[in-house]
This record gives structure tokens, C-alpha cells and sequence, in this order.
């Protein structure tokens, strides 16, 4: 009976939730063939080149490379045969194998600028996607219509086949020749949802670019087979810094993501390899002051390593709760290695709320963060509705709600309504070796408390994580060790019904639901 009346509980909790967390409204995608594809290598010493510049390219290369007199010649050498002033005219004109060389300078990409969000030619070409009301473009709108939403877009598929393989502009190589990625500065328009979007774009590798102001994604990758994102800076979207979505064999390394109102990253639909291969690597991410560090609704098949979340309202999240994402429920990723730490910043104040319900992103300065999802601020990982994830060996500190939250979600929140699968997540899932408490300067650091678990399901384990100075701290006081081949636990009621009154947050009409403590900055946890 318990069972059935926690069922019950969390489905009144998500229930709205669900509509809610359909932050990522997406065209029906498919996941590539994983026998095919590959992370794309770097190839910019072969390829052909077609260069972009802007006007002041040549000022700017010679403030840059000043005292660099041999890489300051080369790059006036390549401005030379400079032929575009506009990143999407030179991905026209690219063939598969080909390389774009983006010269230092401010690219605001006026032609697609001028382009209509709603083109008549394309208005038949959306569909509705299960989670959601809202209508979304498919494949096709990408085709006929690349800059209607997309300020750039490489479009790799064509429609006269129905394999969903790249057909041209495969292995495209885009990238920024200044010295840093600051050098190259890609502006969104605030009113198209991406800045920058590669779409069946197998082989597919961005480097050196500062992409900012995408009024959905900076970067967004789909149903692509082989990318790479490289050396990038990805601040002040309205929802995601990077989202990739139904794709594989991915890399995301060195990449610095900022003040985004949902995530920093988002892998999202990852990989389906059920813990035989990651599928997406992320590594040397420094993502901090959004709403999420890491996000990624079946968030599949990625391992992530050496990378630092800090200084957002919530670290890392993986869950299973919205329909229409392929892969569901989210299984078998990895976190190793990892700083996560100080997520206790708060966008959720009453008076941000006011400002955002009444400032449309397009009027608000860059720098204000408006949520566009509902997390318990202080927490470092929040795990929902998860299987057979191993986190192991990260820094896990001065989070001053929660650690680690791991919750069941039932299956009915993703649209699955077979009985058999209700209580199919939050199983088989390993933290193993991790430090709480305690931070990278050597000093205690405290959680507020280190594991915080519904105890719903089977074979979750805990072993040798360690709190130096202290003891790790958890609810319940006592965790299951690994290997853990006991029976299912069903959830605890009262820690399943204290989630249902913030499952009711909406940015416009409920931005501070009754009952709800999520939103209110926890206090700092006493070092003692």
C-alpha cells in the first residue's frame, strides 16, 4: 500500500512538473548509428579555407598578436583572402571537408538577422512534440528555412533521402583564428532561439569562439554523428549555453559557460550505449553562475571528468522527466573527477521574479539571469528518475542544501503509462570514492548534508566516500553499501509529498509556490 500511495504522491508532485520541464521542446529526433561516426580530429592544416573577416580584422589581428610578430604575419596573410563578411555566407558556400577560418572581429550575422522568424514558405513545417503545446520546427523548416531560427546554421541532411545521415557540409571545421576564444565574438540577436546550430552535421567541430546572447541555445547541436566543441565561451543565453540533443559520439573540452537560465550544458538524449561505451566525453568544463552547471533530461552515455561546477543555484542534474525525449529513462553516465561546489547562488528572489515575468528576454541586459527551470537552490547533484550512474572520486562541497539528491520518478511523468515501468529509475546507481566537505584550498567545507535519497529502489550503493575532519553525513543515517543486490525499496511519502509544492513553480503565473522551500538560499552549514 505504500508503495501505491507514494506512486500517487509523485505523480500529483510531477504532474504539473512535467509540463513545466518540457524546457527543451524538440521535433521527434532519432539517435544516429552508433556503428557509425567518430569524434572529428582536427584536420585545419588540410582542409580548404574559406576566411571571414570583418572590417576592423585588420586592427584587431595587429592588437592581438602584438610581440608575436610570426603568427601576426600569418594571420594578415590569410586576411588577404578574406571573401566573406558573414559566417553563415561562408557556411553556403562550404562543401563537405571543408574549413572555416573566422578572423578576429564582432559577428553579428546582420543578413540572418533581417530574416523573419516566421516565414510564409515554412509555415506548414512544424509538429508538436509530445511534451509540449507549443509547435516546433522539424527537419524539414531546417531545410527551407535554416535562418528563421538560427542566427547560423549548418544543415548537413538533405530531404530526398530518408536515412537522416549527412549528405553535405559533413566534417565541417569552424573556427576562430584569434588567440583566445574572446577574439572571435559570435552575437545572438536575442530574438532567434539559436545562435549557433549544426543539425545532422556529422563530423562537426566549433573551436575558438565566444558565442553569447542565444535567446534559446548559444550552441546547439542535433541528430549529429561525430562532434567536437573546443575552446569555446558560452555565457548569456536565455536557456542553454550548449545543448546537444539525439547525437553522438561527442566531445566537449575546454569550455567556459555562464550565466545561462537553465544550464551551462545540457547533453541531453545522450547516447543510448546502456553502460557498455560513453558516448559523449566532457572534460575541463568550467561551468558556473546559471541556474544549472549540467543538465540533461536522459542524459545518456556521457562520462564527464576534470571539470568544475560551482557558483550556480544547483550543480548537476540528470532526470527522466519529459516525454518525447528518445533514450528515456536517463541511464549509464559517469561523473569522475569532478569539482562540484558552492552551487548556493539564488535567481529565484521575489524580486528577480518580479523583474522577469515583466521583462521579455529581448529587453533585459545580458547579464540578468531569469530561470526557465525550477531547481533546489544549495544542491550539488540532483538526480531524478536515474539507473545505473556511477559517481566517483569528486570534490563534493559547499553545497549548503544537499550534495547529492537522488529521487525516483515514475514512469508515467515521461508519457509511459505501463503499469510494469512505473518504478523502473532510481536503481543501480554508485557513489563511490567521493570527498565531501571538504574543498580544493583544504579547508572543511561542508554540505548541508552530504547524500539526501527518497530510498526508492534497488541496488543504489555507497562506498569509501570520505568527509575528512568529519563523518559524511546522509538521510537516512544509514546507506546501503556496494555491491548492493538487496531487494527494491519503495520511497519514502514524506520526502516524495515535501517535493509537491514546489512541482507547481511557473516563472510568469507561480514563481514562488506556498510550501515550497527550494527557492530560499539554505544557511551556510556550521563547519563543526
Amino acid at each position: 500500500m505504500r508503495r501505491v500511495w507514494t506512486l500517487l504522491v509523485l505523480l500529483g508532485a510531477f504532474g504539473l512538473l512535467a509540463s513545466v520541464a518540457a524546457a527543451h521542446p524538440e521535433r521527434q529526433a532519432f539517435f544516429p548509428d552508433p556503428s557509425k561516426g567518430s569524434v572529428p580530429k582536427y584536420s585545419g592544416h588540410n582542409a580548404k579555407a574559406l576566411v571571414v573577416c570583418r572590417a576592423d580584422s585588420k586592427k584587431r589581428i595587429k592588437s592581438i598578436f602584438k610581440g608575436q610578430p610570426r603568427k601576426k604575419r600569418i594571420r594578415l596573410r590569410q586576411l588577404k583572402k578574406c571573401h566573406y563578411r558573414n559566417i553563415q555566407t561562408a557556411v553556403n558556400h562550404a562543401k563537405t571537408n571543408d574549413r572555416i577560418q573566422i578572423l578576429p572581429g564582432v559577428y553579428r550575422e546582420m543578413p540572418s538577422r533581417k530574416i523573419p522568424g516566421s516565414e510564409a514558405k515554412c509555415a506548414a513545417t512544424f509538429e508538436t512534440p509530445e511534451d509540449g503545446d507549443a509547435k516546433v520546427p522539424t527537419f524539414e523548416h531546417q531545410v527551407k528555412c535554416p535562418n528563421s531560427r538560427n542566427l547560423i546554421a549548418i544543415v548537413g541532411d538533405s530531404l530526398s533521402d530518408p536515412d537522416r545521415e549527412c549528405d553535405h557540409k559533413c566534417n565541417l571545421l569552424m573556427e576562430g583564428m584569434g588567440r583566445n576564444p574572446k577574439d572571435v565574438l559570435i552575437v545572438g540577436d536575442r530574438l532567434k532561439r539559436d545562435v549557433i546550430r549544426a543539425d545532422r552535421a556529422d563530423g562537426f567541430y566549433l573551436r575558438n569562439v565566444w558565442v553569447e546572447q542565444g535567446a534559446f541555445n548559444d550552441v546547439d547541436v542535433v541528430e549529429t554523428n561525430g562532434f567536437r566543441l573546443r575552446h569555446l565561451v558560452t555565457p548569456f543565453a536565455q536557456n542553454y549555453g550548449i545543448l546537444t540533443f539525439a547525437s553522438d559520439h561527442g566531445l566537449y573540452e575546454h569550455i567556459d559557460a555562464y550565466k545561462n537560465g537553465d544550464s551551462g550544458i545540457y547533453p541531453g538524449s545522450g547516447p543510448e550505449g546502456h553502460c557498455k561505451r560513453y558516448g559523449i566525453e566532457i572534460r575541463q568544463v568550467n561551468s558556473h553562475d546559471n541556474v544549472l552547471g549540467y543538465s540533461g533530461t536522459a542524459g545518456n552515455g556521457t562520462w564527464t571528468h576534470n571539470s568544475r561546477f560551482h557558483d550556480n543555484n544547483a550543480g548537476i542534474s540528470d532526470d527522466s522527466f519529459a516525454s518525447g525525449h528518445p533514450g528515456m529513462p536517463q541511464d549509464c553516465s559517469k561523473w569522475e573527477n569532478n569539482q562540484v561546489n558552492s552551487n548556493n547562488q539564488n535567481f529565484f528572489t521575489n524580486d528577480r521574479d518580479a523583474y522577469c515575468k515583466n521583462t521579455p528576454f529581448e529587453k533585459r541586459p545580458k547579464e540578468i539571469v531569469c530561470p526557465q527551470f525550477q531547481v533546489p537552490v544549495g544542491s550539488g547533484f540532483i538526480l531524478y528518475g536515474v539507473n545505473s550512474n556511477l559517481i566517483q572520486d569528486n570534490a563534493i562541497y559547499d553545497n549548503w542544501r544537499s550534495g547529492v539528491r537522488l529521487f525516483w520518478v515514475p514512469a508515467a511523468i515521461r508519457g509511459d503509462n505501463d503499469p510494469a515501468k512505473q518504478f523502473d529509475t532510481s536503481n543501480g546507481n554508485q557513489f563511490i570514492g567521493n570527498q565531501l566537505g571538504f574543498s580544493a584550498a583544504g579547508k572543511r567545507a561542508p554540505n548541508g548534508v552530504d547524500f539526501f535519497w527518497d530510498e526508492e529502489g534497488k541496488g543504489n550503493c555507497w562506498l569509501g566516500n570520505q568527509a575528512p575532519g568529519a563523518k559524511v553525513t546522509s538521510d537516512p543515517a544509514s546507506l546501503p553499501r556496494c555491491p548492493n543486490h538487496g531487494l527494491f525499496m519503495p520511497a519514502n511519502a514524506a520526502k516524495s509529498a515535501a517535493e509537491v509544492p514546489c512541482a507547481q513553480w511557473d516563472p510568469k503565473t507561480n514563481p514562488d509556490p506556498p510550501g515550497c522551500t527550494w527557492f530560499t538560499t539554505p544557511p551556510k552549514p556550521s563547519q563543526q
